[in-house]
């Protein structure tokens, strides 16, 4: 499959490429973004909910505070204390008086409230009062000791709640929550009954149909136990404790919602707490909800990349024809070279890449043109120049023998002196011209240090004294030929000849661990801290530094060249004391 593509022509290539780079992005931003606005959508309508059962939260707490205020009427009540401290005995009379009254209260409260509650005045005296049609058993004999009438004791006047965790159906209404509170006479603080609250589901139910109730959605409200009080628009589990493996996650926390299974569907679970009764209201509304929204969300998603992926293909065909077209004009002209036409131009219509790659074809042209031209007048005096060389051939010979013709006749003549010169000079000829040998054994170079140190010597007679030490050990090794020459040269011509006194060149070449040490050294006239560090920075920077010389300079060099950073190289120099050069380079086996 890659062979294949690889033989396809420039043009298919680049539509190929500008596709798959195109689609490849759109289709990831597609995802991206339908990832992350169905998750923003899933947050947005959990937010609402949230807030929607923030408001039914708050309207349960404000209906319930309702009741507590309701109680507290008859708490309060002087006459309806005054008939539960009277005789049990008295008159049937008297007793429908009292009956008459209190229904009339009943009336007075419940008259202007449509709540689906009932209520009950159960007197220490027996009596009891009732706003509905019967009195339940429950309340027909007072168990102090049993669900809401122990509580109340224990609130000491204070209201309480009871949810009824066995659910009665009577006339299809079911008691979910009691509000109990005990009676007391105000004058001796004496326990004369209690008053009890019945409130039914319906009433917690019509709260959740105000506020845009819709039939796929739960509603749950818990006590502060975890009971269920009022479910919507399933029954069944009111009065039962709420089963869900997120129980523990939704009782500690106080508002939220996340994503779980509900009754084998995947739904939002919403929930909220309110501060002063702890009862928490809960929202389960199925995904389906959601994703009813999502599909709108993939569909123009969906329209969106369909439409980049049109354009991304009429792009990809634009830009290789743009492209390519120039490049298969190039290489028309290309062959017509080949064939040897030298004549053929191009011309560049943009300034682009191809532009300036066509302007260079055409310099190159031109180029190649004066280099043709050029290239044969270089032969032409190649020829000539091979002419002259030979005939030079005889010149070092000549040369040679000269030199050997004035070293015999110093020698008959006796002048020994004249015949050591004009063979150190000699040898220092040969050495000099040698062919095709950049590196030397030690040995050798130290052999042409000596001629040159010969030849030295009866130029400056005692000027100097020269002490070479050299390991046996070194003497196979190689370096770079005329080393050592051009660095005594520096400290005869720099350090030694213009001090007073006589001088000292010590030279040492020896072996430590992998690397050879060559150090010159001289007692000459040195060099102060500022002319040094200007010697070190000309040196460093490879700029000629005519004062330290061009040997030197060129040895440096010629080191770097055959070692890069494998060398070490160090220059040191005090006035009147001397100057030090110290190399050290890496074996070069023969």
């Amino acid at each position: 499959m890659i062979g294949k593509l690889n033989n396809l022509n420039l043009r298919s290539k680049l539509i190929i490429v500008i596709i798959i780079t195109s689609l490849i992005p759109l289709l990831l931003l597609g995802l991206f973004t339908f990832n992350y606005l169905s998750g923003l959508l899933q947050e947005e309508v959990s937010e609402n909910e949230l807030e929607r059962i923030t408001s039914i939260n708050h309207q349960v707490s404000y209906f319930l505070k309702d009741v507590e205020q309701m109680t507290l009427f008859f708490y309060k009540n002087e006459e309806i204390q005054a008939i539960l401290k009277k005789d049990s005995d008295r008159s049937l009379n008297e007793k429908y008086e009292d009956y008459e009254y209190v229904r009339d209260v009943f009336d007075t409260v419940m008259g202007v409230k449509d709540w689906d509650v009932h209520l009950y005045v159960i007197g220490l005296n027996g009596d009891r009062y009732f706003s509905n049609d019967y009195l339940p058993n429950r309340y027909n004999t007072i168990r102090e000791s049993w669900g809401v009438f122990r509580k109340a004791n224990n609130a000491k006047g204070s209201l309480v709640w009871d949810t009824n965790y066995s659910v009665n159906r009577v006339d299809h209404q079911d008691i979910v929550l009691t509000a109990g509170r005990i009676l007391i006479d105000s004058k001796t603080n004496e326990k004369i009954g209690y008053l009890m609250v019945d409130i039914y589901e319906s009433a917690f139910s019509n709260i959740y149909e105000k506020n845009n109730y819709a039939t796929n959605d739960s509603f749950l409200l818990l006590d502060d136990q975890g009971y269920i009080i009022s479910s919507l628009p399933d029954k069944t589990n009111v009065g039962t404790r709420l089963k869900t493996t997120y129980y523990d996650r939704i009782m500690n926390g106080d508002k939220g919602f996340f994503k779980f299974d509900w009754q084998d569907t995947t739904s939002i679970l919403t929930y909220q707490t309110d501060e002063n009764t702890n009862f928490k209201t809960i929202s389960i509304i199925p995904m389906d909800i959601i994703q009813q929204k999502n599909n709108l969300v993939r569909n123009l998603t969906l329209n969106f990349a369909l439409i980049g992926i049109i354009f991304s293909i009429w792009l990809a065909y634009y830009l290789s024809k743009t492209v390519t077209k120039p490049l298969y004009k190039l290489i028309y002209l290309m062959k017509e070279v080949e064939k040897g036409n030298l004549e053929v131009r191009f011309d560049p219509k943009y300034n682009d890449d191809i532009g300036i790659f066509g302007k260079r074809f055409n310099r190159m042209l031109e180029k190649l043109k004066v280099s043709i031209q050029e290239n044969y007048e270089k032969q032409v005096r190649m020829k000539d120049s091979e002419l002259k060389a030979l005939r030079a051939q005889i010149n070092p010979h000549f040369l040679y023998n000269t030199l050997e013709t004035v070293n015999w006749l110093a020698r008959l003549e006796g002048v020994n002196d004249i015949s050591k010169i004009v063979v150190s000079l000699s040898e220092i000829m040969k050495y000099s011209v040698r062919k095709g040998e950049d590196f030397v054994t030690i040995e050798q170079d130290v052999k042409q240090l000596k001629n040159y140190l010969t030849i030295q010597e009866f130029r400056y007679r005692d000027k100097f004294d020269v002490h070479l030490q050299v390991d046996d050990s070194v003497l196979n090794q190689k370096i770079p030929a005329l080393l050592l020459q051009p660095i005594v040269e520096n400290a005869i011509v720099h350090g030694l000849e213009n001090k007073i006194s006589k001088g000292i060149i010590q030279i040492a070449i020896t072996k430590e661990q992998e690397n050879i040490r060559i150090v010159v050294q001289d007692n000459g006239i040195g060099m102060d801290e500022e002319t040094l560090s200007l010697v070190n920075r000309e040196i460093k920077e490879g700029i000629e530094f005519d004062d330290l010389g061009i040997g030197i300079e060129n040895v440096r060099k010629r080191l770097y060249l055959s070692y890069g950073n494998q060398f070490k190289w160090s220059l040191t120099s005090e006035v009147e004391v001397g100057t030090k050069v110290d190399i050290f380079i890496p074996y070069k086996e023969g």
